[in-house]
């Protein structure tokens, strides 16, 4: 009997505890609670852990989720993109999900392809992907992710059919052979750089000169760039009563849901009276996120032209707000 409860307690010492859940529970709960940082950090644990493709599907779309919550949709992009890595059909249901971020998993679905370089013995086949003529082989086609039906005919004969499940960040080499259907074989490739996201904004902007006497001056700006990660690069075109060509760089961060800070610097080059004054100038400001695609942004700041074309102070202080306009 004493022997039993000893082999029996060996047993139950082995057996880990799951009284917690694994990683991925306790981030569900989290994240069910609106700790979308704690959720994250058990996320991030558990995609390191995790090599069941099936659970790190719904590791990574939980962490799109957290993201997306917190307005970051630029790694929720990220997120969904290792998602459909997992399973190309990966899916969240619009009932329980933001239909915005139902919407951007599916825009990240449509952006990811694969690459199919597909041969054939004899050469000359006609190929059709999904029903769809794709050309006549040797051929090289940029198909979607997901499950697709791939064909070759040569002239009136019958269909040579493959099926294909294809995912991202894969080239899928095929050989037909008359009369035969071939096994695909897929080759990793390098995995796909972070995409730049575009962006446009307008402006308006107010100059208060430094030294007193001198009557603030108000302008436009056009102008647009690309985001990567943290970082924003953009071009800008002011006007009136002088013209000027601006590059603005800035480093945003998201603290709060729907709002990020950041703060900004500028090299502006601007022409009056014949002369072309070149400075540099810095701002902050924050920007609320009214849409996942549309925000509205204020800033202050200040700028010195080391070359003044200008008539008063070469000093300035800047307020400005605008609109800005994301590509989804």
């Amino acid at each position: 009997m004493s022997l039993g409860v000893f082999l029996l307690s060996l047993t139950l010492a082995g057996t880990p505890s799951t009284g917690k859940g694994t990683r991925f529970e306790q981030g569900q709960k989290l994240f069910n609670q609106g700790d979308f940082e704690g959720a994250l950090k058990q996320l991030d644990g558990a995609a390191q852990d995790e090599r069941e493709p099936s659970v790190l599907e719904k590791v990574h779309l939980l962490r799109g989720q957290c993201f997306s919550a917190r307005q970051d949709f630029i790694r929720a992009e990220d997120a969904f993109a290792l998602a459909l890595e997992s399973n190309p059909d990966a899916s969240l249901d619009p009932a329980r999900v933001d239909p915005t971020v139902v919407k951007l998993l599916d825009a990240v679905r449509v952006r990811l392809t694969a690459t199919l370089i597909v041969n054939s013995t004899p050469p000359g086949a006609s190929l059709f992907l999904d029903s769809k003529n794709a050309g006549v082989t040797p051929q090289t086609v940029q198909a979607p992710i997901g499950k697709h039906r791939l064909e070759a005919r040569w002239g009136d004969g019958p269909m040579t059919p493959v099926e294909l499940v294809i995912k991202p960040k894969k080239e899928i080499r095929i050989e037909f052979v008359q009369g035969q259907a071939p096994p695909p074989v897929l080759v990793p490739i390098q995995p796909e750089q972070k995409a730049l996201r575009g962006y446009g904004d307008v402006r308006g902007i107010l100059d208060a000169a430094a030294v007193a006497g001198i009557p603030p001056t108000g302008a436009m700006e056009l102008g647009g760039g690309f985001e990567w990660g943290y970082l924003r690069l953009g071009l800008y075109a002011r006007f009136p009563a002088y013209f000027g060509v601006i590059p603005r760089g800035a480093f945003v961060v998201p603290v709060l849901p729907r709002f990020n800070v950041f703060i900004e610097a500028h090299l502006p080059l601007l022409f009056r009276n014949g002369g072309v004054g070149f400075g540099i100038g810095g701002a902050g400001g924050g920007e609320f996120l009214i849409l996942p695609w549309l925000g509205a942004f204020a800033q202050i700041g200040g700028q010195h032209l080391f070359i003044n074309p200008m008539r008063g102070d070469p000093t300035t202080f800047t307020a400005t707000g605008g609109v800005r306009l994301r590509v989804p």
